[in-house]
């Protein structure tokens, strides 16, 4: 799970991994219903993700700022 606090027309974009999508919309209600601040949420469904790095060399990061 992440959590990213962003600029823009929303607060905050939050990404998880549910099983399936009624799973997904279950927690959602019950999150509603438990009212822990959610006025209103969108959801976006990933279909494909060509392109998933998780590092980055320092290499890379050093170089570009040389």
């Amino acid at each position: 799970m992440e959590c990213h606090l962003i600029s823009g027309g929303y607060d905050y974009l939050l990404r998880f991994v549910r099983r399936s999508i009624s799973h997904y919309q279950e927690r959602m209600e019950n999150l509603l219903e438990r009212n822990v601040g959610i006025e209103k949420y969108f959801s976006y469904i990933v279909l494909k993700s060509p392109i998933v790095k998780h590092a980055l060399p320092l290499k890379v990061l050093h170089d570009r700022d040389s």
